[in-house]
């Protein structure tokens, strides 16, 4: 089979983790917040919470980018006897290779009386793919439920402290007396990465804002998620007026009619493209390349898995030299070092134990225990095997090996389960790659045999070339965190060969 043009296919990776993000953005719009005095928690008063827990409170958000509506998000929170009732909506038009893509998430959950979350079902659904994860806290836990195509699995999520999805904060905000200076902090899971997030919010500015040429006073609350300044603008009385976000997304305060109308037959949100970081010069032949040496702008590199086997990072710079096999010392499979037992282990949605990956890895490797030609066997199958073609989904490697399609999330998922299978340690890896003029964000292997090398299935490079950009090192729950480079990363190319 032979894939598209491997610029097409590395943007593919910014369509799913770009709504994974937005997904997590548009619920800061209704969360829960606590009060931070001196490192201490305030506790919601029984008046407070009476006060908050009187009728049903709904929310109509229209989503906005560059003045053209592409979703709408729409919240309930319903009072119970024993906390609230939570359902959340959101419905996303994203635009892709000239073809327009629809998306709705949706999330019902319980509450407790101070609204941390006590159960949730959240539901993706992207075209025919369908994606649904089921969640109950117990005993300081979170315990997880993945469904997908009839298939389940189970995690389990410790838990510090409560736990919190949105709908909440407007209840709290409309009983808390804001201030300019005030801080707060909050507990956040967000079922589309299924991570967890400490985030900071800080009241900036109270100011005079429009909406359909209504003024409306209100207080700007900024908000610090993985160093990406996200910013609300909340009335007096609790309710969320606007906000803006990633990649210029606004949300803006409305009814039913004004969230919905419009979106009919209107051109999506082209995140790919948005996202994409534009060299200083083109770089020719970049699958060829042998080193490359680039200068980041935008980021310090805190947070991010820049430095470490093929990439040095120093004084801004950053050299990426390709790996050589030739000196690679034979590696036998299974590996059984102690020291590799994370990587070799199974995750929620990168299966290695399940019957199905364990017997096709063991098909594709045969008798075969040298490391590197089993690499290469697992990654060409995969990539003759998957169709290349854009999932908004969550990757789930049993899911993908089923339906022998995706991009590149849902190809380094199945590859981790079948090397992970075989015996070999294997870790998941995502950045930028160049392609057609600009870096795309995307996503990749890395296997250990001995030293750590990369795997690029979709492009079958074993191992993968220098323009390969690594910035992080694990899976969604850890992708995320890339939200602290979009939109700020500049790239100059210093020199290659």
């Amino acid at each position: 089979m032979r894939g598209p043009r491997s610029g097409k296919i590395s943007r593919r990776f910014a369509i799913a983790f770009g709504f994974a993000v937005l997904l997590a953005w548009a619920a800061y719009a209704a969360v829960y917040v606590y009060r931070v005095e001196w490192g201490g928690r305030r506790a919601l008063t029984p008046e407070i919470r009476k006060l908050a827990s009187q009728e049903p409170q709904e929310e109509w958000l229209a989503l906005f980018r560059g003045g053209r509506k592409v979703g709408y998000g729409h919240s309930r929170l319903i009072p119970r006897e024993e906390g609230f009732e939570l359902n959340e909506e959101l419905f996303l038009r994203l635009l892709f290779l000239e073809e327009t893509h629809e998306v709705l998430s949706t999330t019902q959950a319980r509450l407790g009386p101070d609204y941390s979350l006590s159960t949730f079902t959240f539901r993706l659904q992207a075209g025919p793919v369908a994606f649904r994860l089921e969640g109950t806290v117990a005993s300081g836990k979170l315990l997880l439920v993945t469904r997908m195509a009839g298939d389940h699995q189970t995690a389990e999520l410790p838990l510090s402290v409560p736990i919190y999805l949105g709908g909440g904060m407007k209840a709290f905000l409309a009983q808390e007396r804001l201030q300019v200076g005030n801080t707060y902090r909050l507990n956040l899971f967000d079922p589309s990465t299924m991570s967890q997030s400490l985030v900071p919010l800080r009241v900036e500015a109270k100011e005079t804002i429009v909406l359909e040429a209504r003024s409306y006073e209100a207080f700007r609350v900024v908000m610090d998620y993985h160093g990406l300044q996200l910013r609300s603008w909340i009335s007096p009385y609790g309710e969320v007026l606007k906000e803006e976000g990633l990649l210029g997304m606004t949300l803006v305060k409305t009814d039913a009619e004004g969230a919905m109308t419009g979106l009919e037959g209107a051109a999506g949100a082209d995140l790919v493209r948005a996202a994409a970081v534009v060299p200083d010069r083109a770089i020719p032949r970049p699958r060829d390349l042998k080193r490359l040496r680039l200068e980041l702008t935008g980021v310090t590199g805190e947070g991010l898995d820049l430095a470490g086997e093929r990439q040095e990072w120093r004084d801004r710079q950053l050299t990426i030299n390709r790996e050589s096999l030739h000196d690679l010392r034979p590696a036998r499979i299974p590996w059984n070092e102690r020291e590799m037992v994370r990587d070799l282990q199974p995750e929620l949605l990168v299966q290695s134990d399940a019957p199905e990956l364990k017997a096709q890895a063991a098909e594709i490797v045969g008798a075969e225990r040298d490391g590197l030609t089993a690499v290469k066997k697992i990654s060409s199958w995969v990539h003759r095997q998957v169709e290349k073609r854009p999932t908004l989904s969550i990757p789930s490697a049993l899911e993908v090996w089923r339906e022998r399609a995706g991009d590149c999330n849902e190809h380094s998922v199945l590859f981790a389960a079948l090397a992970r299978a075989a015996g070999i340690p294997t870790r998941i890896a995502a950045g930028l790659l160049y392609a057609d003029g600009s870096f795309f964000y995307h996503a990749w292997d890395e296997v250990y045999l001995g030293r750590w090398i990369t795997v690029d299935t979709v492009l079958d490079q074993v191992p993968a070339d220098p323009s390969h950009v690594r910035l992080i090192l694990g899976g969604v729950d850890r992708q995320v965190e890339l939200v602290r480079v979009i939109g700020k990363l500049g790239i100059r190319v210093v020199d290659y060969e």
